[in-house]
């Protein structure tokens, strides 16, 4: 047992010696490489130091190996020089179509998600009201079709809060319809002229009443500029 641990302890300084001596080695090899690099960069100084007037180097071993002012280093440099610079001016311009490229497709994608959204609104009111709407639509046709001038009348107050319903089951705000169609962007509704046009005689009609003079036929054709809009959001 004192053999086997005389031996460890032995095992254990050959070790620490043979760590000691690599350590040392590691140091001088360190040294003799920082030294080395040192050297280099002194003789690199000294080769490539500059002249006095500033046209060159100093060192006539350098401009023997490169040819002077015109020769192929300086050529190369230049080369180099024209090549970097119509690449940057390339890279430039490619940069300024990508760019652009990708504002073009942001614009589609923020369209895209413009008409889901318009697209999801629709299938909601859909989905909630499909039989009532489809009521109150062919109400509005039958009125407009009768042959008693005040239905006709009658038609387009209907239409008109048919209208005012979709709006705010789309999700247009403000109080009254007239304010839902100011607030309305434009991006959102195509056919909002058409319906502030049809909107605009149903106030005259609520306002004067039978003293408005409405034929058949205007009648009709107020009742299709509804059903434009109406159709833009699939509501009938």
């Amino acid at each position: 047992m004192a053999d086997k641990k005389g031996d460890k302890k032995g095992d254990k300084k050959d070790d620490k010696k043979v760590s000691a001596v690599k350590t040392g080695e590691e140091i001088f090899v360190f040294a003799l490489l920082v030294f080395f690099g040192i050297f280099l960069l002194m003789k690199a100084v000294d080769f490539f130091k500059p002249s006095p007037d500033g046209t060159g180097v100093m060192n006539s071993k350098f401009e023997a190996f490169t040819g002077g002012a015109n020769g192929w280093f300086a050529n190369l440099l230049h080369y180099l020089n024209s090549f970097v610079s119509g690449y940057i001016t390339v890279a430039t311009i490619f940069s300024i179509i990508c760019g652009l490229a990708i504002l073009y497709v942001a614009w589609l994608t923020h369209q895209l998600k413009v008409e889901d959204k318009k697209r999801d609104m629709v299938v909601d009111v859909a989905e909630n009201l499909p039989s009532l709407q489809s009521q109150k639509w062919e109400r509005v046709l039958a009125h407009a079709n009768s042959q008693n001038p005040a239905e006709w009348r009658l038609s387009i107050l209907e239409a008109d809060v048919m209208l005012d319903d979709m709006m705010q089951h789309v999700g247009f705000h403000g109080d009254t319809l007239g304010e839902r169609l100011k607030n309305a962007p434009k991006g959102d509704f195509k056919t909002i002229n058409i319906a502030w046009e049809a909107h605009k005689i149903r106030n005259a009609i609520a306002h004067e009443g039978s003293d408005f003079l409405l034929s058949q036929r205007e009648s009709r054709r107020i009742i299709g500029l509804y059903e434009t809009v109406f159709k833009e959001f699939s509501y009938v």
